[in-house]
């Protein structure tokens, strides 16, 4: 009860920065014609999916998922999956390493869980670009969190990436 707590006050603060940093200019490229054609951040295996899920740490526990988990050794490289401006890049509760792109238009896509990051608030990155190293969860595990949100609204990432 204490980690979903702590997991909530978490996700307050992430709802706080990302209301905070709705005002970017200059991005030329919108990511909406890109639906199902994006590049995904990170070579690994999809180990949590977005929606709501069941805890197995706590049981009983539901709770929603605004993201994606991939599964991969620590140290890989992190990408953006299209341009914009970094709005974020630095530690945050629960995330580990948090990189916040903003791509205009409303959208903003999150890599956590990262080891390391390599880009500063306010650059500019394409796609493509390393944002960071995969590091692990809070449970421990090597991985690399993302999600997308579309005007404000955590959307389906793999509904937006690849086939793969």
């Amino acid at each position: 009860a204490e980690l979903a707590m702590e997991l909530d006050a978490a996700y307050l603060r992430l709802q706080s920065a990302l209301a905070q940093n709705q005002d970017v200019t200059n991005v030329h490229v919108p990511i909406r014609p890109f639906k199902g054609a994006l590049p995904w951040p990170a070579d690994g295996i999809v180990v949590s999916r977005f929606g709501r899920q069941t805890s197995n740490r706590v049981p009983g526990i539901n709770f929603s998922r605004n993201g994606i988990e991939l599964s991969l050794p620590e140290g890989r490289p992190v990408s953006a999956v299209h341009e914009g401006v970094v709005t974020h890049a630095g530690p945050f509760t629960a995330y580990g390493y948090l990189v916040i792109v903003d791509h205009g238009g409303g959208t903003v896509s999150l890599y956590g869980h990262l080891a390391t990051t390599s880009v500063n608030k306010g650059d500019r990155v394409a796609a493509g670009t390393i944002v960071g190293t995969s590091g692990r969860n809070t449970a421990g595990n090597p991985s690399v969190y993302f999600e997308l949100r579309i005007d404000g609204d955590p959307v389906d990432p793999l509904q937006w990436l690849r086939p793969s």
